[in-house]
Formats: C-alpha cells, structure tokens, sequence
C-alpha cells in the first residue's frame, strides 16, 4: 500500500492513525537516532547491553559462512557489535535509502572485505534479498520495533519475513518487555524534545509530498501508556479546528482531535514466544539484560 492510500485510509477513521513507518525520512532517521541517545530511552542500551553479552557466541550458534540482514538497519549500530571473520555479507534494509548508504559506507570502512548491499524497500512485506550461496541468512529486527504494529499484524509481518529469507534460516528479534509505567513514559516523553520532534517531523513528510500546507505550530506531541493493553501510543494533537487536502480528499481535524502515529506493544517472555509460533517460527533461545527490561529472541524458520 502507497503513503497516499495509507494516509487516506488512515486519517478517514474515526480514531485517525498514521503508520509509523512513514516517520522515516532523512530527517526523521537522524531524529531516531538522537532519540536512541536520550538518557530516558533504555531500550537501545539494554538491547546492546544484550548484544555485547552474546557477542562472542555468535560463532558457535551458527556453522559456516554468514549473511546477516539487517530490517530498518538505520546507523547500523548495533550490527557492528556482532560482525566476525564469519559474516561475508551484510544487507542493510531501510525505508530510508539515503540514511542507510551513509551508514554501509562508515560501515565499509571499518570491515573492507564485508560485501555490503544496501537495499530500499517495505519490508513489511514479502521482499527479495540476494541470493548468496553457501550462506546461511541471519535476519535482524531490533530495537523493539516488533511492536510497532496494529491488530496482530506482526504475526503476518513475520510470517512474510520467513518467506523472504526461506526455511533454516534466522532471525533476532528485540522485544521490549512489560515494566513500570513510569519508565516507558519517560522513555517515550525524552525532556529534550527528539521524540515530540520526530513525530511532528511527520507534518513535513506530508507537506513535502502533497503540499498539505499544515502548520507544524498547530499540532502538540504526547506519548501515552495503555496499561490495559500494554502499549505505548503516540498521538499528534491538534491545537486548533482545521482542514486540509490529500489529492484532492478533504480532511477536517477539530481542536484537541488526536492521530495516532506511533504504537510500541510491550510483551511478556510468555506471549512473545506464543506470537512467534503462531507465526511459524519456532523459538530457539532468548537473553535478558541485567534488569530485565528487554528481551533478544533468537527463532528459526
């Protein structure tokens, strides 16, 4: 589905939403990026807290030649924690192309024989990747981003992971973990203001595409934990009654009207691994960071 049709589907609902993915452009990548620094945002340090700790182990989990393929790879900066003599290829994979070539040639630089392929494209849905022979593919979804999706569509969203990388092959994948209140709202409320940017940077993304002539002003940024059904979710308010135009479709948004534009499902150990073997992956192991905050899960296809 285009932006357009996700946009007009979207905001066409009662409750309006907008897909996360389209945060991703240049400037809403180099925004993610500032956010993964915030002191409030633990999930990026306990994640390469997790990774650093499993390291060394990536020899003995996997036999023989590798290619690693990365999904919303972004700085690829956790990917460098475990590259090793035994990874001969990696493929960054982002919404972003611009973002990610930057980010293969820093990466180039400091593995010269790593054969790298950075690729454009949704993977939400079934992609092709380059077939590389003799390899076994180990797949990676970090950041939690596992939870970014709406009325169980991560089930199918894995589901087309494991036809895109085929069978006996493997994924990591970053699971945040159900905890306090008060901390996944810091986390998602940073005092600098990177994540209220990144979201409002959404009001450009659609400017820039169909001329909308929205006032960036006119919207407030809040980020709100739904205990009830463990998620995080981030809306755009508007400030004030206004109208505007998608191709030529009418939209109206009332004073204090909210769209939601980010979701961050929370899981526990239990239903992460229920809704990775309903998804045909069968889990084969999982590591914790040292205050259990986070969750990597290793599966099979």
């Amino acid at each position: 589905m285009t932006f357009k049709k996700d946009l007009i589907i979207g905001l066409s609902k009662k409750n309006k939403r907008i897909p996360s993915k389209y945060h991703y452009d240049l400037q809403g990548s180099k925004y993610f990026e500032k956010i993964t620094k915030q002191k409030e945002y633990y999930p990026t340090r306990k994640e390469k807290e997790i990774l650093k700790k499993i390291s060394n182990k990536i020899p003995f989990l996997f036999k023989g030649p590798l290619s690693f393929v990365e999904l919303g790879s972004g700085a690829a900066d956790k990917i460098k924690i475990l590259i090793n003599k035994n990874v001969k290829y990696y493929v960054p994979i982002d919404i972003s192309l611009d973002f990610v070539k930057k980010s293969a040639f820093k990466l180039k630089r400091k593995y010269p024989k790593l054969n790298i392929k950075p690729i454009k494209v949704d993977y939400s849905k079934i992609f092709k990747i380059p077939n590389f022979k003799k390899t076994t593919k180990v797949c990676f979804f970090l950041g939690s981003s596992i939870g970014n999706f709406h009325n169980n569509e991560e089930i199918k969203f894995l589901k087309n992971i494991q036809k895109s990388i085929g069978k006996n092959n493997y994924i990591f994948v970053g699971v945040d973990l159900v905890k306090n209140l008060k901390t996944i709202e810091k986390a998602y409320n940073d005092k600098n203001g990177y994540t209220a940017k990144f979201s409002l940077n959404l009001i450009n993304i659609i400017n820039k595409n169909f001329k909308a002539r929205l006032n960036i002003n006119d919207f407030q940024y809040i980020g709100i934990y739904n205990k009830k059904i463990r998620s995080l979710q981030g809306f755009l308010v508007s400030k004030i009654n206004q109208s505007f135009y998608i191709k030529k479709k009418k939209f109206i948004l009332k004073k204090n009207e909210k769209i939601q534009v980010e979701i961050s499902n929370k899981f526990t150990i239990k239903s992460f691994s229920n809704l990775a073997k309903s998804s045909n992956w069968t889990p084969i192991k999982y590591w914790l960071d040292k205050q259990r905050y986070f969750a990597l899960f290793l599966l099979k296809s």
